[in-house]
């Protein structure tokens, strides 16, 4: 019954099925790594309470090259309107502790709608982890625009590798978004891919920033932190 099934038959149903493996493989590794997290801050200046939430996505699509996507909606309790925001980055990762990338961001915010329009860095070791960036803005509903720049630095204790200190901050130039936020915090992981952290800010006002996070890793997680304001800016 198979004897008229040729080796080189054989061999090109193996490269074609091979064919669709590999975008298979690949957009099965782009959804499992990724990160949730849920964000709570209180600003104490102002009285006002915010809640976040975030969802990214992350992936090499093709060799070194890799494509990680943001999604996030926060809200001001005292508003009525919801934040939400997108971001697409392209990214290169030459070896796995390090990533350089492009990134693209869209969001609602108050005082209005913006592009975000940036490249970014990534680099991680046992010892110290470092992010930073810096984006020009463009202002969807007005003809005003900035730049936007910031960074954060991570060490794990080595004495308790499951504890971990972070500082870092943004800051923002060009009416009518013109602010800074510095904070410093630290974060423990309660169980594999779980942790939860706790953060205190001050921005450009004297204003004191308290804040909450749970964020749960899935996979390698993603290699970059997200750039919306929310996320840049929690509580302001």
């Amino acid at each position: 019954m198979f004897t008229n099934f040729s080796f080189p038959a054989c061999a090109g149903f193996l490269a074609l099925a091979t064919g669709f493996t590999a975008p298979l493989q690949a957009r099965a590794d782009l959804a499992a790594n990724a990160i949730l997290k849920l964000e709570l801050a209180h600003n104490n200046a102002t009285s006002i309470n915010t809640k976040r939430i975030e969802a990214a996505f992350s992936g090499l699509v093709w060799q070194d090259f890799g494509v990680q996507m943001d999604l996030g909606i926060g809200k001001h309790e005292q508003y009525t309107s919801t934040s939400p925001s997108a971001t697409v980055h392209a990214y290169y990762q030459p070896e796995d502790n390090l990533a350089y990338g492009v990134f693209l961001s869209s969001e609602d915010r108050r005082p209005g709608n913006s592009y975000f329009y940036g490249v970014e860095v990534a680099y991680e070791t046992p010892v110290i982890g470092l992010e930073a960036f810096l984006a020009t803005r463009e202002d969807i509903s007005a003809e005003t625009s900035g730049y936007r720049f910031g960074g954060d630095v991570t060490l794990p204790l080595q004495t308790a590798p499951w504890l971990s200190v972070k500082a870092g901050g943004t800051y923002d130039n060009g009416l009518p978004l013109e602010r800074g936020y510095l904070y410093f915090g630290a974060a423990a992981e309660v169980s594999d891919g779980i942790e939860l952290g706790a953060t205190l800010g001050q921005t450009d006002l004297d204003a004191t920033i308290i804040g909450v996070s749970a964020t749960i890793r899935f996979g390698a997680g993603t290699p970059f932190d997200r750039r919306d304001s929310f996320a840049r800016y929690p509580g302001y």
